[in-house]
């Protein structure tokens, strides 16, 4: 019986193993298929126009959606597009927060649903070139706070987004445990030490960023992943050239 049970978990195992298997070359297939550049650290990424109009055209859901288009009533304070950010000056030209399509249509759900208890979202930051990334591990290179640019990051993927909430009826934004990017203890999920009402307002967003599929980065209250992001393209283009070239895809529609 004992060796009976053990020879079904050594199948049960290998089963495992081999979908887990197809499941990771899976994720990978969609980097590999196209033999993209690959940057100074070794990461493959979609730096041409030329590719990201080819993928899209191949897969709409490779699409970066331009996130003021999507939820015209959400609220905006992109703090990369002015010097008040984590490394004090200016790393996006344009206000912008795009995401990868999936990801920003789950995100108007969650906007949606936040309406009925009165909240709206608003929004820090989303895609993010991944030069930008690269500048930030070289000047803070701490990993706790910053992405690997041997990895890359979510938000280079399109499948990160950085927000918080609003009042709806006095337009004033909700108090929370920290400021965003706040690179202390207080970022932390886990951190209980603030008052009764941020803490509630913290839950009240996780649970509606997770009903809708993304999850929590633990050391950044603000930070929520969309499921997938793994097999996600690795993007390197400004905000401006995406914009334009959604422009003539929409066309050719």
């Amino acid at each position: 019986m004992k060796k009976r049970l053990v020879n079904r978990f050594c199948l049960s195992g290998l089963l495992v193993s081999f979908l887990f298997s197809g499941l990771f070359i899976s994720a990978l297939a969609q980097q590999t298929t196209y033999n993209l550049p690959k940057s100074k650290y070794g990461l493959p990424v979609v730096n041409h126009i030329a590719i990201y109009k080819k993928i899209v055209a191949e897969n709409p859901d490779n699409e970066l959606v331009d996130m003021r288009q999507l939820l015209p009533d959400a609220h905006f304070d992109v703090t990369y597009a002015t010097s008040n950010n984590i490394v004090k000056r200016k790393l996006y030209p344009t206000a912008d927060v795009f995401m990868r399509k999936p990801a920003a249509l789950a995100l108007r759900q969650a906007n949606e649903n936040l309406k009925k208890q009165g909240f709206g979202l608003l929004l820090f930051d989303g895609y993010r070139p991944y030069a930008v990334t690269v500048l930030f591990y070289e000047e803070i290179k701490d990993t706790t706070f910053v992405a690997d640019p041997h990895k890359g990051s979510r938000h280079n993927r399109g499948m990160a987004i950085d927000l918080s909430l609003f009042n709806l009826k006095t337009g004033n934004r909700l108090s929370m445990p920290s400021d965003y990017d706040e690179t202390t203890p207080r970022a932390f999920h886990n951190y209980m030490k603030s008052d009764s009402a941020s803490l509630a307002h913290r839950t009240i967003l996780r649970s509606a960023m997770e009903q809708v599929g993304f999850t929590i980065f633990p050391w950044e209250w603000w930070h929520y992943d969309f499921q997938g992001w793994e097999s996600c393209f690795t993007y390197d283009l400004s905000h401006e050239a995406i914009r334009q070239a959604n422009k003539t895809l929409t066309k050719s529609k």
